[in-house]
């Protein structure tokens, strides 16, 4: 059963070019995801009385375009029943005229949080009516992997208080944030995501790092990891593509090179000026 909820892009929601983050975008899926899951009567409270826990294992993200501040976007979630120890959930994002710009394939397992066990059956009362046997739509979820030792370091990254969730470990959502952040600042001015593949392979404690490493597969896609001594937390594999439709940004850039432009020749005129009254010259 398809769960459908409408959501606006906030101000804190995009980048400098108003465009939603990753970041952002995976917020959204975690959000309708967890609330499509109490509809089914999967709450902290059954968490806490089975002592289980669901785990984004894997993602694969697909943007065809990328919502912008102040829309309306719809969002719906549809969840697969439990086949191999894994539940896949299929989301879209779609446009106030119903075009899909967004989709998210997210794969889950639920695990045994004493045991930090992989669970290949649901706990007895645990709810399981109403999901689809099979989800009629897959992206690709296989990524690119890079040798450590052939990637860039880039450092340390700490799961401080505000990354970290309630489980008391870096949110999934944070890893988005991450991976953009590790890119050529450049990169973001000419170019936007179309791809993302995440694995999560081992969580970031609240108060430990990881190490990022990153590594340019080709011109346009990029691999990252991040490393706990030998222990991969995370790998990811971003594509992006030249900006096309962002005329929005693109103008806003023009005009304001164009007031700096017409407040430096001001400057000189007022600084000329000011010469001429007998003022000391200095270097502006």
């Amino acid at each position: 059963m398809k769960y459908t909820q409408k959501y606006r892009i906030y101000e804190n929601d995009v980048d400098f070019r108003k465009m939603a983050t990753l970041g952002t975008l995976l917020r959204y899926c975690q959000q309708i995801g967890a609330e499509d899951a109490e509809h089914y009567g999967i709450t902290p409270e059954l968490y806490a009385s089975t002592h289980t826990s669901y785990v984004l294992a894997k993602l694969a993200l697909h943007i065809t375009r990328t919502p912008r501040v102040e829309e309306t976007i719809t969002v719906q979630t549809e969840p697969e029943a439990l086949y191999r120890a894994v539940n896949r959930r299929f989301t879209t994002f779609c446009d106030a005229q119903g075009r899909e710009e967004v989709c998210v394939d997210s794969r889950w397992v639920l695990i045994d949080t004493d045991k930090r066990m992989i669970l290949r059956k649901h706990p007895e009362g645990f709810p399981t009516t109403g999901w689809v046997d099979k989800l009629d739509r897959e992206l690709p979820i296989k990524l690119t992997k890079v040798k450590r030792e052939d990637c860039e370091e880039l450092g340390t990254h700490r799961a401080v208080y505000s990354r970290c969730d309630r489980n008391g470990h870096m949110n999934n959502t944070v890893y988005a944030d991450l991976i953009c952040d590790a890119l050529p600042l450049e990169v973001w001015r000419t170019h936007t995501v179309t791809d993302v593949i995440l694995y999560y392979h081992k969580e970031v404690p609240m108060g430990e790092s990881t190490r990022l490493y990153r590594a340019a597969v080709d011109e346009n896609r990029w691999y990252m990891a991040g490393w706990q001594g030998d222990t991969c937390n995370f790998e990811a594999e971003i594509t992006l593509a030249p900006l096309q439709d962002n005329a929005d940004w693109r103008g806003n850039k023009e005009k304001d090179e164009a007031f700096t432009q017409k407040t430096q020749n001001w400057l000189q005129i007022f600084y000329n000026l000011a010469l001429t009254k007998g003022f000391k010259k200095v270097t502006i």
